[in-house]
């Protein structure tokens, strides 16, 4: 404890404890405030690292790996579709790869608007506001065609391959079910 000299000239404990007991108290408030500030700006720190590393992973998986599967996707299948254009032996095989191909590139450019530019790049270059703003009619609109271009997909894929089986393993059978007539109509019912 220490002793201080008082107005009167007189030492007093009394008062040295009670402005120590001031000043301890106050410290202690102080502490325990700022440590409860800093452990709630390390937690809002935290979660803004988090956030950010999220934003970076989605932006790395999104826009550059799934980006770039989807341009070179739709450069090899208008590739194929150019290439397909020349093959005049096999017509109903040569029209259902061209749909595949096609329905293929509608799918690469849905996920690549989709995916790429509005969940991976958006957020990147800081326009929130436009990815808030477009994320109800995404969910509502281009969500669903997207499903819908891949079941097209998938069910023209289904279709080549039961064409092929005809065609390989029932060649006499062939040359009356596949027929070009048939096809296209087949194809939009997929």
């Amino acid at each position: 404890m220490v002793s201080t000299l008082n107005s009167g000239g007189v030492y007093d404990n009394a008062s040295v404890t009670t402005t120590v007991d001031l000043v301890v108290t106050s410290a202690d408030n102080w502490m325990s405030s700022s440590v409860a500030n800093s452990s709630a700006n390390a937690t809002t720190v935290d979660k803004l690292n988090a956030s950010d590393q999220c934003m970076w992973f989605h932006f790395v998986v999104n826009t550059v790996v799934i980006g770039s599967l989807c341009v070179f996707g739709l450069f090899g299948n208008t590739l194929s579709l150019f290439v397909l254009e020349r093959d005049h032996r096999n017509r109903v095989a040569v029209f259902l790869l061209q749909s595949l191909a096609t329905a293929d590139n509608l799918v690469l450019c849905v996920a690549f608007m989709d995916l790429s530019i509005v969940y991976g790049l958006l957020p990147v270059v800081g326009r929130l506001d436009v990815l808030q703003a477009s994320a109800p009619y995404l969910i509502k609109y281009v969500n669903p065609v997207g499903y819908m271009v891949q079941s097209c997909a998938v069910w023209i894929t289904v279709l080549l391959a039961v064409n092929r089986y005809v065609a390989v393993c029932r060649p006499f059978v062939a040359a009356q079910c596949l027929r070009m007539r048939r096809t296209r109509l087949q194809v939009p019912v997929t």
